[in-house]
Formats: structure tokens, C-alpha cells, sequence
């Protein structure tokens, strides 16, 4: 056989067979390039001109110098029973990754990998299946076994060398004829095609891994202090001014009948006074981003994990400024933003009218935003945190059945209908439009006592199968609209309307500009009238609408 392999047994002089290491070593790279690459190469056939030999011709060239140039990293591993077990490993992750890669069109970049570390065992049980289990254990654990069960020939320290030269010599001529050959096609395709480089397995999540520990290896130290010449002027004989501020999850704006999508998913909104913002931008596409950098002052463009968690964000000026924070969460975590206020987290087994074994649906939060009125004696900040349209377990998230039928009642996605997927999602949209609702007629009910505003926003979009693209997280520079589109509400009773000096025109009236999240830090710290020089009022929503010559005509 040609894969196998002899050398002479240590002590007796015989020469003992087995596979040979080169050849496994060609065998492995050549199933992970091949077959753990499915997305990869749909997209890098798709992306190539010509006729199909061509672009078959340019798949075959490129795959001949994955699988020699892999083949020649591995081959130092093949050799022995420790490095045996790291290529084994290796087999398995990769075809776990391959399996979210192929089937759900995800892009592992090192923002993947943080809200992979970050979340919480439910969310993770939620991307479990047995279709995933049966492709993991045919694309990883069989091929593994094999390679760990079957004999291998012993390699001298020269020959792995030799072998390990010969391999990464062959990578490098073939790369040359291609950079001679196709250099032009090549580069184009991967020039224009960006996300090819977060599909290529098992470059993709090393580098990936790599990037997000590389980051991440810091000694603690105390946030760097922001706006700490933030003060408020007094205001002994004034009503409290209360923000209540929802924040979404996984909401895209596609789906909100307010901005003109075809069905009504936002009934419930109708006759609260609540006005709709058709076109915000979120700052990336993943909670572990989004969520503190729309609590950041450093913008979108200058934003980066790491910056903001050496930083405080406005919760922290508020509070330093006199003004009480308090977070309700009924998520998987804040991702740090609420570290230094007060947090309460929802309880995940009861009431059973709102809660199941997979935690509880949106509505908890609101009898402890009323307790949280109910005590409002200061100017507050009230943040719920809120589940929304957590995927891909849509159906989890409103209370059956949903006015929209049928539905998709598994977390496998890509095994519904593309009707029923959009079902269960727009029920979850219909669900959350309930809840801003509640939470605007108990914001309403102590318009009284308190000068109160209600605003929702989502942290992040999501794709529905699009482009054969589920879920979200797609870098935001390869993120199709569907992701980085967002839904945001606002509304606010007479008295803080009249204290933030707006008519009921002014709103509306600037609703249907360009906004971000870059607006809410701004925005909050002037409806809680703080002064520093880090306010920019040109960010401030409110200042926005307040010069606004319909407002000022009002």
C-alpha cells in the first residue's frame, strides 16, 4: 500500500509497519481543506470569473496549496502519540466549526470568539443539535479515532524533517505558479470577497483565538476616569426626571411595521404616543460590541473592547453626576457596562406565566421597573436589559402562540421554511412591541410625580437566511444591512417634554434623520441636563430636535 510505511523496530532490528506519517499528515489536511471547507469554497467558486473550468481550475490550485501547506505544519506533529492527539483535536474542533462555517454562514473573527467566552450555558445549549452532533461526529470524532486507533510508522528526527522541507517546498512552488498564473483573479477575488479569510478553516478561529487572548492578557487596572468635570446644575424644587432605557437584543429594523415593513408587528404600539426612528445604525453586530459601545463615548469608529473596558462609560458619569443607575437584567450579562451601579438580575424559574426552564420572557422586567418608579425620589436611570429576539431559539422568546403561524419551534433554523422562520421572528418583534408598550403606560401612570421618558434600541440586527446568512456577528464591514439596521423608540410624557424644552412636534420631526449609537451617550447626559466637556450636543437627541425649525416653529 502506498500510505504505508517501515522502520526498524528499536532493540530487535525489524522493520515495524503502519501508516505512513506523510501521507497521513496529506491524508488530514486534505479532508479539513476539502471537507471541512464547504462555505469556503461556495463562496470562492461563486466569486470567480470566467467558465466553470476556469474557476474549477483556480479551486484545484488553491486547494493543492492548502493541503501541501498544511500538511507541512503537521507533519512535525505525526510522529508521535501526544502530537497524534493534537491533530486529533484538531479534526474535531475544525469539523465543529465547519458545521456553523457551512450551515449557518457564521464568520469566526476574534469578536466571535469573545461572545463565545462570554456566554452563558443556556445560550450555548441553544446552538446544539443532533443534526450538529451527527456532523461533528462524521466530519471530526470518526476521522479522529481513526487516526489515534491505526498504526503509525515511527519517523526518524531527519526523515520528519526532510518530509516537513519537502511539503513546504512543494506549498511554495505551487504558490508560486499561481501567483504567475492567477495572481490577478486570486487577489481580486480575495480583495473583494473579505470574508473568505473568516471562512477558512481552521485559520479562521486559531487566528481568531489567537487575537481575542492576545487582547485580552492585561493586568487589571481602574478605568480610566471620563468627563470628570461632569456636574448638574441644582434643581431643589423640580420633579424627578426618570430615563427608563430598554435596550433590544437582536431586534433588526427590516421587521418593525413602524418603519413600513408589510405586516404589523407593532400593534401594540399604537395610540401610545410612541415615536419610531427609521434609520440608526448600530455600532457593531454582536452584544459583546455593541452593547458597551453604545454606552461609550468613543464612537464606532474609534471603538474597541479593550478601550472601553479601561474606560468608564456614562452610567458612571450619571452616577458620579447625582443621578441613580439602576440595571435590570434579563439577558446574558451586561458585557461589563454595568460593573460599577447597581444591577439586578431577573430570577430564571418564576413566575410560570412568564418563566420555563430556559429563563423567563420580557415581561419580568416590568413589575421591577414599577417598583423602581414606585421608589423614584432623584433623577434615575432605569436600564432593562431586555432577551428580545435572542436566537436562534426564536420561539422561546413570547409566550405561544404568536399571532404569526406557522412557526419554528426548533433552534435548527435552517430546517424551517423560510415562512415559518419569519414567523416565529416577527412574533418575537410583536412580543417585544407588547413590553415597550407595558413599560409606556407604567412610565405614563407616574407622569404625576416624575418627568419620565421611555426609549428602546436594539443592540444589533439579525440575518433570517439571507444570502444563506443566519444569526448575526458578521464583521461590520462584511455585515449585510439586515445586521447593522436597528430599531429605536421613544417617548416621553408632557412634563419632560416641556423640561427638555420639546413640543410634541419636535420628535418627529427629526425622526426620520441618521442616528447611531454613538447618540445615545449624549443624548443621555443631556436629558439629565450634565455638563462636562465631554457632552457634544450635536450627538444630544434631544438638543437635535429642540433646534429643529418645526420644533422651534411649535
Amino acid at each position: 500500500m502506498i500510505a504505508a510505511d517501515a522502520t526498524p523496530d528499536a532493540g530487535t532490528g525489524t522493520r515495524r509497519k503502519g501508516l505512513s506519517p506523510l501521507f497521513s499528515c496529506l491524508g488530514v489536511a486534505g479532508w479539513i481543506v476539502l471537507l471541512d471547507n464547504v462555505g469556503f469554497w461556495r463562496t470562492f467558486l461563486s466569486a470567480q470569473p470566467g467558465s466553470r473550468f476556469d474557476q474549477w481550475t483556480a479551486a484545484a490550485g488553491l486547494a493543492s496549496l492548502l493541503i501541501l501547506l498544511m500538511a507541512g505544519l503537521l507533519r512535525p506533529l505525526v510522529g508521535n502519540r501526544v502530537g497524534l492527539t493534537v491533530v486529533a483535536v484538531l479534526l474535531v474542533i475544525s469539523a465543529g466549526v465547519a458545521h456553523y462555517v457551512d450551515g449557518w454562514g457564521v464568520l469566526v473573527d476574534r469578536n466571535l470568539i469573545r461572545n463565545v467566552v462570554e456566554t452563558d450555558a443556556r445560550e450555548v445549549s441553544e446552538l446544539l443539535s443532533w443534526s450538529a452532533a451527527v456532523d461533528v461526529l462524521l466530519r471530526g470524532v470518526v476521522p479522529a479515532v481513526l487516526l489515534l486507533l491505526l498504526p503509525l510508522a515511527s519517523s526518524s528526527g531527519w526523515r520528519t524533517l526532510g518530509q516537513t522541507g519537502l511539503l513546504l517546498a512543494g506549498a511554495t512552488s505551487v504558490g508560486m505558479l499561481l501567483t504567475v498564473s492567477l495572481y490577478g483573479t486570486l487577489a481580486t477575488t480575495f480583495r473583494n470577497h473579505r470574508e473568505l479569510r473568516l471562512q477558512l478553516v481552521p485559520a479562521n478561529y486559531i487566528r481568531a483565538v489567537y487575537g481575542h487572548f492576545k487582547g485580552n492578557i492585561r493586568s487589571p487596572v481602574a478605568p480610566m476616569p471620563v468627563a470628570s468635570d461632569a456636574w448638574r446644575a441644582p434643581r431643589p424644587d423640580a420633579r424627578p426626571k426618570v430615563m427608563v432605557l430598554m435596550v433590544g437584543e437582536t431586534a433588526r429594523a427590516a421587521n418593525f411595521s413602524l418603519g413600513g415593513y408589510g405586516r404589523d408587528t407593532n400593534r401594540h404600539l399604537a395610540g401610545t404616543g410612541a415615536v419610531y426612528f427609521p434609520n440608526v445604525a448600530s455600532c457593531g453586530t454582536d452584544t459583546a460590541t455593541s452593547l458597551p459601545c453604545m454606552f461609550s463615548n468613543l464612537g464606532a469608529g474609534a471603538f474597541s473592547v479593550g478601550a472601553a473596558q479601561a474606560r468608564e462609560n456614562v452610567l458612571d458619569v450619571l452616577a458620579r453626576a447625582g443621578v441613580r443607575v439602576s440595571w435590570l437584567e434579563n439577558n446574558s450579562g451586561c458585557k461589563g457596562v454595568c460593573t460599577r451601579v447597581p444591577t439586578q438580575a431577573m430570577p430564571v424559574a418564576a413566575p410560570p406565566e412568564r418563566c420555563g426552564t430556559d429563563g423567563c420572557h420580557d415581561e419580568i422586567l416590568l413589575p421591577a421597573l414599577q417598583r423602581e418608579l414606585d421608589q423614584a425620589r432623584e433623577d434615575r436611570l432605569v436600564v432593562l436589559h431586555m432577551m428580545g429576539s435572542h436566537g436562534p431559539s426564536y420561539y422561546k422568546r413570547y409566550p405561544a402562540p404568536g399571532p404569526f403561524q406557522p412557526t419554528c419551534d426548533t433552534n435548527r433554523i435552517q430546517s424551517c421554511g423560510k415562512a415559518e422562520l419569519v414567523n416565529t421572528y416577527d412574533n418575537t418583534i410583536d412580543y417585544t412591541s407588547k413590553v415597550i408598550a407595558e413599560a409606556i403606560r407604567i412610565a405614563e401612570r407616574h407622569a404625576q410625580s416624575l418627568d419620565v421618558a421611555v426609549f428602546y434600541v436594539s443592540d444589533h440586527g439579525e440575518s433570517l437566511g439571507e444570502n444563506n446568512i443566519y444569526l448575526h456577528g458578521i464583521p461590520p464591514l462584511l455585515a449585510p444591512r439586515e445586521q447593522k439596521e436597528v430599531p429605536m423608540i421613544g417617548w416621553l410624557s408632557s412634563s419632560a417634554a416641556q423640561a427638555a424644552g420639546l413640543t410634541p412636534k419636535c420628535l418627529p420631526a427629526v425622526a426620520g434623520r441618521a442616528f447611531s449609537h454613538d447618540n445615545l451617550f449624549h443624548s443621555l447626559l443631556g436629558f439629565h441636563g450634565v455638563k462636562t466637556g465631554a457632552y457634544r450636543a450635536e450627538l444630544d437627541l434631544f438638543a437635535i430636535a429642540k433646534e429643529d425649525a418645526a420644533c422651534l416653529r411649535s
